[in-house]
């Protein structure tokens, strides 16, 4: 089309001259009246048009006589147009004065492996700068963007060096939701662990005309990191601080020893059991009173240095920074340090240039062992937590005090879960400039990450009745090694005074990933101080390694078109293929577009009531389908398993099995698109809108298919079966004020989601997942929906019992008696079974928010933003524990449970054992609450030291601040953090498994100098 138009104008322009007449003369100024030179003049609607000199002046000429609009246009102004009146052999003026374009709208944004300005772009793209980042002071990246992006879920842990979840636009299938990392062109399938000083900016890529370019790793959305580099002037050094403490922000309520006896006893007298076969703990008098929470929880330091320094001249620059960070958790013996080293350099000859980004990094974690955070609360408070009466020295109950909950604290302290990572991600280029506009670019990328995984397990006995035979050591060594070529064409140039802009890519891309892992498991440790793979006896000991190799190559093109700076058009195209499919289907070839219009540059914009006030409206629209692979490898062939032992003719022999049903027509899942837009400038653009409608659907999906037992296979295979949804709207707002010596931005926005499964395949039958299926994925419901039964109330007489019968006037619950649960029999069948089980909401937010306001006044900055997460419910599998009233775990202080005098309606007699089983039925809804918080996620105040006072330490500029992150949470939920990671499963989100670290209130101070 544009080639089209191209071959058309100039034959409108000749005519346009062969008029001939008069002429339009001017001249275009800027804000501060300085001559702007490159101005392009145009009559409106027509190609006829000049472009200012240096000194801002301009000449149109043969234009015959007539009324005309005439618009004046420069790129990083806002254009202008007038009304002119031409008369016959004379000349007319217009002379123009441009303002400034808001930096929002002449950023460039990075879109794939092209560069656009904001106001050009007709996809869906949200950005975070750097400053905005590192403004935030937090360990990681995903922490600082949290609340800041509409359409981005960033859900973190508190638990030190693990990395957060990032969702975009919602879960498009039933695998991983994680998006594509691209740190400086290198692509990652995985969070890559950055420290946040190294940040420039974050582009995520949120829609399929915006992320087409990245193919098939690209349908869950792509995250684009830049990191920063060196610039032309003096070499500058910076170093950045911070050192503060962690703590967790709630604790529970739970009862003392003497509150959890008299809990105690009550479910044992009503279970029937006679005083003497009460144990002793129980009944007697309570000698120990431990608060495992205070055992457990601590507050921990965090401390964090940087230091960097850059430079550059016109031709050439560099940036050498080194970081060390240093966690301790907010939970005993977990902890985090990440040491990072960065060299970004870059130079330019003539026509050639060359650079490079390199960031080394060494990761050490000590993570979780275990449910601390389910024993933490299920350990009774009359045992202790050491005892030297015990093996091992830990306290872990009695016959007097019998309780099967783990010692937390000898889950973290007997057992070690260590995690170290050393990590090199880079990337190198080359450029050839063949012409002006036209330039040959190869791009090579690495990232190598070398892992050891260490779990080790002490002979220390940490459960009732349930002693360590031995001492076991498992190691894990992995090596990941991912390679990156590409070749890539690009095109830029503009015609007839700038009235068409095309940029275009063209190119080949090729990934090769190669991963391997050892395994080594040994146990039986004679000296424990030896946790060697070789100190450990060889009976029951275990080896395996394997290499999984990955393979991709694509072909991919892209091209923007602007017409008169304001008909915007892309178009991308990628055809990928992927060794993770059989030869027959290894290939597809996916593609979107996008349209926009800038509306307020059209001359009749001014004159539409109401509508004028705004400084700049621009519309848009993309569509497309982007393929999905994210089925691990090997999915379409079978597995063939050796060393397995079978009898035949009665005698023992090792043979072969196949492990799994192959699917060599396994093809790919393809994701479409669809997205439609208005951004919104006003008051100057000082305060600007953007707002979205996006619908994604996935269809073909990728599914593990439950099959039965007899079938013979070890794991479901994957096939191609179902449809997914997710739909919602976006707003985002930006407001920047400036008073004198005030300045203050402030930025909102609002995400909603629907979630919906249209289809599945398997004859449509329901997947579920979690604690006894708690979470199923059923057609018409949202991904991993909480299925349950409902919760009617409680039995409060022998007559209630007797009453509740079904449709054949049957007892429904006949052996319940005063004070049980009466489970609602939603089947009419008469029957409490898995027919009464219900929808009960999903674990998957509806809406989301941020609010964020940043305001500096002379040598003072302050800085304080909320976010929210609102229509999800959370499964409390720590309420589960301590409120199920038949087992022996420790309560919430104040529980009272049903008695004949006191007749709760909510919570049922304690009975102890088998007797109680139904009131702790895991699949009710007894157990879900709602997951919605506000929090005040940040609070930051700096000040910054006169130039005079900072030159007395031979510092540019001195900065010191105050920072509390995580300060506060509304919440109605119970538990000690809203905040649900869900990770391990993507089915069965929203379950707090106790596996769940609560999010820390941080406080730190810091020190930012400018040397």
């Amino acid at each position: 089309m544009a080639l089209a138009i191209a071959a058309i104008l100039p034959s409108v322009a000749t005519t346009a001259h062969a008029q001939g007449g008069s002429r339009i003369t001017g001249t275009v100024l800027g804000e501060a009246g300085q001559p702007l030179a490159g101005a392009q003049v145009t009559i409106t609607n027509t190609t006829t048009g000049a472009v200012t000199n240096g000194q801002g002046k301009y000449t149109i000429i043969s234009v015959s006589a007539g009324t005309y609009d005439v618009r004046a246009q420069r790129i990083g102004y806002s254009p202008a147009s007038q009304r002119v009146t031409v008369s016959s052999g004379a000349d007319a003026v217009a002379d123009f004065q441009l303002s400034v374009l808001p930096a929002n709208l002449t950023a460039v944004v990075t879109v794939g492996y092209t560069t656009e300005q904001r106001r050009d772009i007709s996809g869906a793209v949200s950005s975070v700068s750097g400053n905005e980042i590192r403004d935030q002071k937090v360990a990681t990246v995903e922490e600082a963007v949290r609340g800041r992006i509409p359409g981005v879920q960033v859900a973190a842990s508190g638990e030190p060096g693990r990395a957060a979840q990032i969702i975009v636009r919602g879960q498009n299938g039933f695998g991983s939701p994680a998006p594509l990392y691209v740190v400086d062109g290198m692509y990652m399938s995985e969070n890559p662990n950055l420290n946040p000083d190294d940040i420039e900016s974050i582009e995520v890529l949120k829609d399929a005309s915006a992320a087409a370019q990245y193919g098939a790793q690209a349908s869950n959305g792509v995250v684009v990191i830049k990191t920063r580099r060196g610039h032309a002037g003096n070499n500058e050094v910076q170093l950045r601080t911070y050192y503060g403490y962690q703590e967790v922000p709630k604790r529970l309520n739970m009862m003392n020893a003497s509150q959890w006896q008299a809990l105690n006893l009550m479910a044992y007298q009503n279970a029937g059991f006679l005083p003497q076969d009460i144990p002793a703990g129980i009944k007697g008098s309570a000698t120990i009173n431990t608060d495992w929470q205070d055992a457990v929880f601590q507050k921990g330091g965090i401390q964090d240095y940087n230091l960097q320094m850059s430079g550059g001249s016109p031709t050439a620059s560099y940036l050498v920074s080194g970081g060390v960070l240093d966690q301790n958790g907010t939970i005993i013996t977990t902890t985090f340090r990440r040491y990072s080293f960065r060299v970004n350099s870059d130079a330019r000859s003539g026509r050639f240039a060359i650079g490079e980004n390199l960031a080394l990094s060494q990761g050490n974690q000590q993570g979780l062992n275990g449910y601390p955070l389910i024993d933490v609360v299920r350990m009774v408070p009359t045992v202790p937590v050491h005892d030297p009466a015990n093996a091992g020295g830990y306290g872990y109950g009695s016959t007097a005090n019998p309780t099967y909950g783990t010692n937390p604290v000898g889950e973290l302290q007997a057992q070690t879960n260590r995690y170290r990572s050393n990590q090199a991600i880079g990337t190198a280029f080359g450029e050839l400039e063949i012409f002006r506009n036209l330039r040959y670019r190869l791009n090579l990328g690495l990232n190598y990450n070398d892992s050891t995984t260490t779990n080790w397990r002490s002979i220390d006995q940490l459960r009732y009745l349930t002693p360590n035979p031995f001492a076991t050591l498992a190691d894990a060594r992995a090596n990941g090694t991912s390679l990156l070529y590409e070749n890539l064409l690009n095109f830029e140039d503009a015609y007839r005074d700038g009235t068409h802009r095309v940029t275009a890519v063209v190119g080949t891309t090729s990934q090769r990933v190669d991963y391997n892992r050892l395994f080594a498991f040994r146990q039986g440790f004679s000296d424990e101080t030896l946790r060697q793979i070789d100190a450990g006896s060889t009976s029951g000991a275990s080896n395996s390694g394997y290499t999984i190799p990955f393979r991709s190559n694509a072909v991919l093109g892209r091209v923007n078109y602007a017409l008169m700076d304001r008909y915007l058009f892309s178009l991308s195209g990628r055809r990928d293929c992927s060794s993770r499919f059989s030869p027959g289907n290894r290939c597809g070839s996916f593609g979107a577009g996008s349209i926009g219009w800038i509306a307020s540059d059209e001359h009749f914009f001014k004159s539409i009531p109401l509508v004028n006030r705004a400084t700049f409206v621009k519309l848009r629209a993309s569509t497309g389908v982007l393929g999905d692979q994210n089925i691990g490898d090997f999915a379409y062939v079978a597995p063939i398993g050796s060393n397995v032992n079978y009898i035949f003719n009665g005698t023992t022999t090792s043979g072969a099995i196949q492990q799994a049903l192959a699917n060599p027509n396994l093809r790919w899942q393809s994701n479409r698109s669809t997205d439609v837009g208005m951004d919104l400038g006003v008051l100057g653009s000082a305060l600007t809108i953007t707002s979205d409608y996006y619908n994604n659907t996935s269809d073909h999906l990728l599914v593990s298919a439950p099959i039965p037992p007899s079938l013979g296979s070890s794991s479901n295979p994957v096939i191609n079966a179902g449809k997914v949804r997710n739909a919602g709207f976006e707003l985002g707002a930006n407001d920047h004020l400036g008073l004198g010596k005030l300045q203050l931005n402030t930025s909102f926005n609002i995400t909603t989601t629907r979630n919906k499964v249209l289809s599945l395949g398997n004859g449509g039958q329901p997947i579920f997942a979690g604690i006894s299926g708690v979470a199923r994925s059923a057609v018409g419901s949202p991904i991993g929906e909480f299925y349950v039964k409902h919760v009617a109330g409680i039995f409060q007489s022998a007559a209630d019992v007797a009453n509740y019968k079904g449709p054949n006037g049957q007892p429904i619950q006949p052996g319940a008696q005063p004070g049980d649960i009466k489970y609602a029999d939603l089947s009419n069948d008469g029957v409490i079974n898995d027919k009464d089980r219900y929808n009960a909401g999903s674990g998957l937010p509806k809406l989301t928010s941020g609010l964020f306001f940043d305001a500096r006044y002379g040598a003072f900055d302050a800085g304080v933003n909320f976010r929210g997460s609102y229509g999800s419910k959370v499964f409390n599998v720590v309420k589960w524990w301590t409120e199920r009233m038949d087992d022996l775990n420790n309560s919430r202080a104040g529980l009272q449970p049903w008695t004949p005098t006191n007749p709760s309606t909510t919570t049922p007699r304690a009975v102890y054992g088998a007797a109680g089983a139904a009131n702790g039925d895991v699949v009710s809804d007894r157990w879900i609450e709602s997951g919605n918080y506000t929090r005040l996620q940040n609070l930051i105040v700096g000040y910054t030291l006169p130039a005079r006072l900072s030159q007395r330490f031979y510092t540019g500029s001195t900065r010191l601040y105050l920072n509390i992150q995580n300060l506060y949470t509304w919440t109605k939920y119970s538990n000690w953090d809203p905040e649900i990671l869900g990770f391990g499963d993507p089915l069965a989100r929203g379950i707090d498994d106790g596996f769940i670290y609560p999010n820390p209130r941080t406080f730190t101070v810091g020190l930012d100098l400018r040397l």
